[in-house]
């Protein structure tokens, strides 16, 4: 008997969605669209800044400008018209992810001298489901706000660095050259925006939004590779490490002279950032 009453609630759903799909004009109710945007700020997001120690007196340092989030974004997306009040749709983002720098500098009068650079860049792809508030409908616009459930796809966030120092009263040499790349797994975090749409055609709409996205990163594995140069003499290092759920990591560091096995404190990326997006979107 369930599964009767359920069979007829359902017939009786779709023979009321039905009625009503053919008392609606002649719009469609779906909808395509596509837009582009900037993440112009990144509020509590992760910034790169220099791990070495030579600042000070006779030192600089200095820090990436933007953080996690900011960079050129393109998407595409489907919804539906649920109402006169109420959208749903899904978004497919790409962000080309602006490369963090820092730079560290000691340059005394003495003889030594230390130079560091270091930048990571990466890319992400994100899908975003989500339902549209429409806070004030006109003929010829619509003010509204979105929510979502960000959906950002497993990324890299990939590092390199290059230190330089020497002191010629000693003398002594050193430069290194170091890759890595922290592996993200599918993390979900959260969309808001708050929009205004303008009808262009009759199936053609423009419009232009200030959104948000709040994520934090908490990267399963970081492999590193190190160039050394010490004096002349070449070498390499290779580190794996993988960080475990209590933020505790485990590692083991693999070169020519002896194996190790440690344990560090474990890391989470804040990307967040705030901006604009502008598009269109076709009624079908």
């Amino acid at each position: 008997m369930n599964n009767k009453s359920n069979l007829f609630l359902a017939t009786l759903l779709l023979a009321t969605l039905m009625t009503q799909a053919q008392t609606e004009t002649s719009d469609s109710r779906f909808y395509i669209k596509v837009n582009a945007g900037y993440g112009l700020v990144t509020p509590g997001s992760y910034k790169l800044v220099s791990t070495s120690n030579a600042g000070g007196a006779s030192g600089n340092t200095s820090l990436s400008k933007q953080g996690l989030g900011s960079g050129i974004r393109a998407s595409a997306g489907v919804g539906v018209i649920v109402s006169d009040f109420l959208n749903i749709g899904v978004d497919v983002e790409y962000l080309s992810g602006a490369t963090l720098k820092s730079s560290a500098s000691y340059l005394p009068p003495s003889g030594y001298s230390y130079i560091s650079n270091e930048q990571i860049s990466y890319t992400s792809l994100s899908i975003t489901p989500h339902v549209i508030f429409k806070a004030l409908s006109k003929p010829d616009y619509l003010i509204y706000n979105k929510l979502g459930i960000l959906l950002n796809l497993p990324m890299d966030l990939k590092k390199t660095q290059k230190d330089e120092s020497e002191n010629a009263a000693v003398p002594y040499s050193y430069t290194a050259d170091i890759s890595g790349t922290y592996k993200v797994p599918l993390t979900v975090g959260l969309n808001v925006a708050l929009g205004v749409q303008f009808r262009l055609t009759d199936k053609l709409r423009g419009y232009a939004e200030i959104f948000g996205n709040y994520l934090v990163l908490s990267p399963t594995n970081y492999d590193e590779t190190s160039a050394v140069v010490l004096n002349g003499t070449p070498d390499k290092y290779e580190t794996h490490t993988k960080y475990i759920k209590n933020g505790e990591t485990s590692y083991t560091s693999n070169g020519n002279t002896n194996n190790s096995v440690e344990t560090v404190s474990g890391h989470t990326f804040n990307m967040n950032s705030l901006g604009i997006n502008i598009g269109i979107a076709y009624r079908f």
